[in-house]
């Protein structure tokens, strides 16, 4: 079974890369085709893959061009050849999913969400940092891009989608019935630091609008609670400098670092709304229970008074009301770990490649039948 990979592009280490990285390991063989690769800004060694990358790849600092590029990737993907391949596996928000589609090339799709900017769950806020002229070329190209997305997304024969969350969105926008298979979480790194509680809370991930990192910190200052916020991205300095005494931003942490944060927190805060939610595993992993918005990825991780809390509302007022009525000694970290072990990347790699396999064998045996 000759195996290609196919993602969106690669310029951040986040989930879905570490996702690919995850099915790399699983085909090591399989060339991996993607828009562009900015090795200056993407920390994964990629030094042993066959990547093929389109005629993006020409072009200077993709990373801080991505978006203005978004019309090209669906060019960008329509370029590959993948017809000698019997599988190809596309990891993908938006583009990846497009390449083209041959007759005897069975084509799996790992859909992390529609894509956000396309379909209305891209937060106002996000929209306003863009300058006038990119948002007067978003309001005349999205009715086009919207169209194109859900001509992609019939492409593949199968799509799987990352959480219950995600597959209810596939089901509504693209009118798909998707499998649903959890992403891969490297659960065992975090069982290195033996659990502690030192008595501040953390909140982890990117530091921009739609993460709600501002809440958190407006939520431990209104409990008068100490919190770690972990993390970098555009809004960090702003939210430094707005930071109170009981709060520190503590940007990007190396591995050890984080870990040795979740070992001695009190609890995660998980303020945002995502489709899975990775870091909430990692807290789980490490011991720690989570407190999170009870929307999204988090419904399915977090079992309310096992290993956490779901907050009602996305407000100050209800995550500062969870922080005072929190009670650290509720929560076993045996137990948070056993639940954290569903969603390891062992799990994740015997479903995915199972299920990968069992589609080829019935697309191979229905291609011999006709």
């Amino acid at each position: 079974m000759r195996v290609a990979i196919a993602h969106d592009y690669f310029y951040a280490l986040g989930g879905a890369e570490q996702t690919v990285a995850v099915m790399h390991g699983l085909w090591p063989e399989a060339p991996v085709f993607s828009s562009f690769v900015d090795r200056a800004t993407l920390p994964l060694d990629l030094a042993s893959w066959d990547m093929r990358t389109s005629f993006l790849q020409r072009v200077p600092n993709p990373a801080r061009l991505q978006k203005l590029l978004t019309p090209l990737y669906p060019l960008a993907f329509r370029s590959f050849d993948v017809e000698p391949f019997d599988v190809v596996v596309s990891s993908a928000s938006f583009a990846a999913k497009g390449i083209p589609r041959h007759a005897e090339t069975l084509h799996v799709c790992y859909c992390y969400t529609p894509p956000r900017f396309l379909w209305g769950m891209t937060p106002a806020t996000d929209r306003r940092q863009l300058s006038w002229p990119l948002r007067g070329l978003d309001a005349l190209l999205r009715p086009h891009l919207r169209r194109w997305d859900r001509w992609a997304a019939t492409q593949p024969h199968h799509l799987v989608a990352i959480s219950h969350t995600v597959a209810a969105r596939i089901r509504s926008i693209y009118g798909i019935e998707p499998t649903v298979i959890y992403p891969p979480v490297a659960t065992h790194r975090f069982h290195s630091q033996p659990s502690s509680d030192e008595g501040y809370y953390v909140c982890v991930g990117r530091l921009e609008a739609h993460k709600r990192v501002d809440l958190a910190i407006a939520a431990a200052r209104a409990a008068h609670v100490p919190l770690h916020v972990i993390g970098d991205g555009p809004l960090r300095d702003r939210l430094a400098h707005a930071a109170p005494p009981n709060v520190r931003v503590l940007g990007w942490l190396s591995d050890s670092e984080l870990i040795e944060q979740l070992a001695g927190c009190r609890a995660l805060i998980f303020p945002g709304e995502e489709d899975f939610g990775i870091v909430m595993v990692e807290a789980l992993s490490a011991g720690k229970p989570v407190i999170a918005y009870g929307a999204g990825g988090a419904t399915e991780i977090v079992q309310p008074g096992v290993n956490g809390e779901l907050v009602p509302e996305q407000t100050v007022d209800a995550f500062a009301q969870a922080l005072r009525a929190f009670g650290p000694d509720r929560y076993s970290p045996e137990k948070c770990r056993k639940s954290a072990a569903q969603f390891d990347e062992a799990v994740f790699a015997g479903q995915f490649k199972a299920f990968v396999e069992e589609k080829w064998t019935e697309f191979a045996r229905n291609l011999h039948n006709s």
